[in-house]
């Protein structure tokens, strides 16, 4: 008996980070394929349920009364139709880690909404997200919220041993989202593919020297760009509102030290993807989705990083047998630059690598949606 599904979704995360809003978009595209989504659009800004591209019938707004009213009212109706399920995603995509007391408090608080949910046999999903490091505190009250979770699935291996590590037994893999996200559609047999693509953070992590960080990177930059720059166009972008600041910042040096660089004074968003990325060769970046999105248009997605510091990319990029395409910033610029030009000399090779990986991924995406609606 095919079972008629309703999931709710909330819809909070980092809005103008176009990442975030990747994951989430292509989250809800795959539980619309098993039936009806609601989500919480309360405190949504426009821009945001616009790149969702929600329905009206989508939206908890539309319906009567609250998000969580409307769940619990889905949820009774459906106690004892053996043909209806209701499925709550736990926690939007993302990275758990740190050890704040407002985070334990809130992991417990939420353990007592799940129980809730379970006790009306809501189908419990936590899914799409990464972990660590995490403190002891705050992975005992991840282990309690767990137990209420039906299914708890982490993106990437790093993550997945974590976990058991702390008592979630039950934790498995799921792919990012971003593998099984369709881009919106160019013809890149048109593109000009002559550009490498330059995009960061200010940071890693918060407690990260910027000026010591800056100099770093820009140096960095300048010695790949001195061996690139007369087969390539250079352009500077990003996809996270916060890195405007930063990456014009990198624009100006550049500037005046006399490269032609340009740069994309719009944030990428999901819509306007295609147009900046089309004629792009590669990208180096440190996000990312900044990575995985441009890689959705034939881009070669090179991380230059402190790798051990980003872990979600170190094992998203592992897991997917990309290793070769993190670059460490602690590497002599000349090895830097050897691996660079290895890269782009095999680009198409690694590209036809990820696109094999992304349909592997997609079977897996499947399997696991099914078990959610079996088990």
């Amino acid at each position: 008996m095919e079972k008629k599904v309703t999931t709710y979704f909330q819809g909070n995360t980092q809005f103008e980070n176009t990442g975030d809003v990747l994951i989430n978009k292509s989250l809800i595209e795959l539980f619309r394929t098993y039936g009806a989504v609601v989500i919480n659009d309360e405190k949504l800004p426009a821009f945001y349920k616009d790149a969702l591209v929600l329905a009206s019938q989508e939206k908890s707004t539309v319906g009567k009364g609250s998000f969580y009213r409307q769940l619990f009212d889905k949820a009774w109706k459906s106690l004892f139709k053996k043909d209806q399920q209701v499925i709550m995603v736990a926690g939007p995509p993302g990275h758990i880690f740190g050890n704040s007391t407002k985070k334990i408090k809130k992991n417990l608080a939420y353990s007592a909404f799940l129980i809730v949910l379970r006790l009306l046999r809501v189908k419990v999903v936590r899914m799409g997200f990464s972990m660590g490091p995490i403190g002891k505190k705050q992975a005992v009250s991840e282990r309690i919220r767990a137990w209420f979770t039906h299914h708890y699935w982490v993106r990437d291996s790093i993550s997945l041993d974590l976990a058991h590590a702390i008592g979630i037994s039950k934790a498995r893999f799921f792919p990012d989202l971003a593998w099984t996200y369709h881009a919106n559609g160019v013809n890149l047999s048109q593109a000009r593919k002559e550009e490498i693509i330059f995009s960061f953070r200010d940071a890693i992590y918060k407690d990260d020297d910027g000026q010591r960080y800056k100099n770093a990177l820009v140096d960095r930059l300048v010695y790949i760009i001195d061996h690139v720059k007369e087969r390539y166009k250079l352009k500077i972008t990003y996809q996270v509102l916060g890195d405007y600041g930063f990456c014009k910042e990198l624009y100006e040096i550049l500037s005046e030290k006399g490269y032609e660089v340009s740069f994309e004074e719009e944030q990428i968003t999901l819509e306007s993807a295609g147009k900046a990325y089309q004629n792009g060769v590669a990208i180096i970046t440190n996000r990312l989705h900044g990575a995985l999105l441009a890689a959705k248009y034939e881009v070669l997605p090179l991380v230059l990083s402190d790798i051990d510091k980003h872990l979600k990319i170190k094992g998203i990029y592992q897991d997917a047998g990309l290793q070769e395409l993190l670059l460490e910033a602690s590497e002599t610029n000349g090895a830097l630059l050897e691996k660079v030009l290895h890269l782009l000399e095999r680009r198409e090779q690694i590209l036809e690598q990820m696109q094999q990986v992304e349909q592997q991924y997609h079977t897996l995406t499947l399997d696991s949606m099914a078990q959610v609606l079996k088990n």
